[in-house]
């Protein structure tokens, strides 16, 4: 075999390995884990998180020395001068020179500021937190966006196969009317009516098709994919009775839940900020020391020479119009609304929890009801075929009694989506990780 050759073999294999994997089934797990992988909002969230620790290393720079360094050129038209005699001469004494030479570097350090750089830190800290729950919420709240796509998909497809075994049955029934309208035992509208509901049949596969469609391109979005890679979802749309605590289930929520820590978080930043503002009226203490070179020192203007100066500042301002204390009094009152805010998340919390309990016990008794419609439907429907065989019914019950089970099967299999999807929501309120 030629170089060429293998090489060509072996790029069909890859793509035929490529395409079988593209068709595989994809359990809930990895649809979940490839859009949170793959989606720019957490990216965008995991980016805000950067940017908040680098806030920390700005405010522990407060801690450090402040180094500068400046310089300046100054040329001046007029300065003063005298002139005297000395040793049988006159000797001229300017105060100043035209051109004035002056390059200095400085060094400050905050001595004491009553705590300001720590509860500054603090602060950073306590946003840093807050963008790591801003991660978190962000990955919760997309994970959980995957569930009705993904169950929604299993949903057509299910709705799919029972309107084919539905389009079968009235095939069949087309059929053998059509026979019976030969031999003029049926007339042309039962054969039209027949007709007609096949037709309606095959318009409703069509738009379940595009709802699986619809469904796969808002994955692939979510996801990053391209809109046309296949999506396959792993999963049966099975009914299992929900049994939950709700006390338990308060419990995990007000443990688990990303909105809880993010109200812990901004407590802990509330708290930071009314220590800083409690500071501003305090004194600080700093040192600064300098060296410059220049020149227009006396007797010699022109000479450039090194000096240095050391100088302790201290600073405070005994009266501020009273902005430090409206400062720590905004303060507390934000520290207020934290505490406020927790005490109103966790009635809506228990009041979402309950109303989902609600929902699922009132779904679990909808499906109980239309299990008895099914089997039902199920005896209407044997009943009608062997009444309008013996020409004792006409067409159009046939078509309601065949179309009352198509709709009892549906009708069940929506119960169960809206089950499972009510069961999520309730793992989603809870702050359980998918």
């Amino acid at each position: 075999m030629t170089q060429r050759r293998f090489w060509l073999l072996g790029s069909l294999v890859l793509l035929a390995a490529s395409a079988a994997r593209g068709q595989d089934k994809m359990p809930l797990k990895d649809a979940v884990d490839l859009i949170l992988k793959n989606n720019a909002q957490v990216q965008i969230a995991a980016e805000s998180v950067l940017g908040a620790e680098y806030k920390i290393t700005e405010s522990k720079s407060q801690y450090w020395p402040q180094v500068s360094v400046a310089g300046n050129y100054t040329r001046m038209s007029l300065f003063g001068t005298f002139s005297l005699p000395w040793n049988g001469q006159m000797m001229t004494i300017q105060f100043g020179t035209p051109n004035n030479y002056n390059m200095r570097a400085s060094i400050m350090e905050q001595v004491f500021n009553w705590g300001r750089t720590a509860r500054t830190i603090e602060m950073s800290k306590s946003g840093v937190d807050l963008a790591q729950d801003g991660v978190q919420l962000t990955k919760h709240m997309l994970g959980y966006q995957a569930v009705p796509l993904f169950y929604g998909t299993v949903f057509f497809r299910e709705a799919i196969k029972v309107l084919e075994d539905n389009l079968k049955a009235f095939e069949q029934k087309a059929a053998s009317t059509k026979e019976r309208y030969d031999a003029g035992l049926a007339s042309s509208f039962d054969v039209n009516l027949l007709q007609v509901q096949i037709s309606t049949l095959r318009g409703q596969k069509v738009d379940f098709e595009n709802g699986i469609a619809k469904f796969r391109i808002a994955f692939n979005a979510l996801s990053g994919r391209d809109e046309m890679v296949p999506f396959e979802p792993d999963a049966a749309l099975a009914f299992e009775a929900a049994r939950f605590d709700k006390e338990a289930l308060l419990k995990e929520a007000f443990a688990g839940r990303v909105e809880f820590q993010q109200v812990g978080h901004q407590f802990d930043l509330g708290r930071a900020s009314l220590g800083l503002a409690k500071t501003g009226d305090k004194p600080t203490v700093s040192a600064v020391f300098n060296y410059e070179f220049r020149n227009g020192f006396m007797p010699d203007m022109n000479t450039i020479k090194g000096d240095w100066t050391a100088a302790v500042s201290v600073a405070y301002a005994p009266f501020d119009g009273r902005r430090t204390a409206a400062q720590v009094a905004q303060a507390e009152s934000n520290l207020k609304t934290v505490e406020l805010r927790r005490g109103d998340l966790e009635r809506n919390v228990a009041q979402e929890i309950e109303s989902l309990l609600a929902d699922l016990a009132a779904t679990e008794q909808k499906l109980d009801i239309e299990k008895v419609k099914i089997r039902q439907a199920e005896d209407t429907l044997r009943i009608a075929e062997e009444r309008y065989r013996n020409g004792l019914m006409s067409a159009t019950e046939l078509v309601d009694a065949q179309n009352g089970l198509e709709s009892a099967k549906l009708n069940a299999l929506q119960l169960a989506y809206d089950h499972i999807l009510s069961q999520y929501s309730l793992f989603r309120a809870c702050g359980r990780k998918l």
